[in-house]
């Protein structure tokens, strides 16, 4: 089973909310509801440590997101 962490920032880069889940469909709705109330929300995959989605502007506090192939 997978888990997922959705976590939402302001425009600043500070983490506003921070939700768990284990379903992968909830884990984008979330995101989008969450970057719809702070501006910015993202899907990381907690068993791999990979990223999975984003909404919204990513803000330049956070810096550039690194991917791993």
């Amino acid at each position: 089973m997978f888990t997922y962490t959705v976590t939402a920032y302001n425009k600043f880069g500070k983490p506003m909310v921070t939700e768990f889940t284990t379903d992968s469909w909830e884990a984008t709705e979330l995101s989008l509801s969450m970057s719809e109330c702070f501006g910015y929300a993202e899907v990381i995959n907690d068993n791999f440590q990979t990223h999975e989605g984003e909404y919204g502007e990513r803000p330049a506090a956070l810096g550039d997101r690194q991917y791993n192939f």
